[in-house]
């Protein structure tokens, strides 16, 4: 697993709870993400637990799953800050996974690109399960396809988080990848 340092590029005028949003939800995404596609074997059966720990009834569900999966993962994967400069444009340089690092830009890229579907989708989904009582199940299982639904729904929330402050300007997650692939061409090419 490559680690560098990657930058999530920052612009505009930043209010605390919006830096908040930013640290809290991208450490979420970054340590689901780290789950699904680039642990470290040992780590299965825990995370395959974490998975099937919690009922997925509300907010703390969600919360606890994330810090659960944030904890597994071993402390040199973790995102960790190199720099911080806030100016217009300024940036947050964190030493992390340059492949879990691209995939939460491009999740976030994805859901910025269609955030208006996304919302009312979403809206749909969520009033159905409310309606149905799905809300309030018991989900503790592995294999229970209400819980994946759950936790895709608390995935896209977090998500739409992040991409509500790329369309407002304010967070760019792709441009350090585009900016790491141009020079690694332009080596590449000399």
């Amino acid at each position: 697993m490559e680690v560098d340092n990657i930058k999530l590029y920052i612009d505009g005028r930043w209010e605390l709870t919006e830096l908040n949003v930013l640290t809290r939800v991208y450490i979420q995404l970054y340590g689901l993400i780290y789950s699904l596609d680039v642990a470290d074997d040992y780590l299965d059966n825990e995370i395959q637990y974490i998975f099937g720990k919690y009922p997925w009834r509300g907010g703390f569900s969600a919360v606890n799953f994330y810090q659960n999966l944030f904890a597994k993962m071993p402390r040199e994967y973790k995102p960790t800050i190199k720099s911080i400069q806030y100016a217009s444009p300024g940036f947050i340089e964190l030493s992390q996974i340059v492949e879990v690092a691209k995939d939460v830009a491009q999740i976030v890229g994805y859901v910025s690109a269609a955030l208006l579907a996304g919302n009312k989708t979403y809206s749909i989904i969520h009033k159905g399960m409310s309606e149905r009582k799905l809300m309030r199940l018991n989900l503790r299982s592995e294999d229970n396809e209400l819980a994946v639904l759950k936790i895709l729904a608390s995935v896209y929330r977090r998500a739409r988080d992040l991409a509500k402050l790329q369309n407002k300007q304010k967070l760019d997650l792709q441009r350090a990848h585009i900016e790491r692939s141009s020079n690694s061409k332009n080596q590449h090419d000399s």
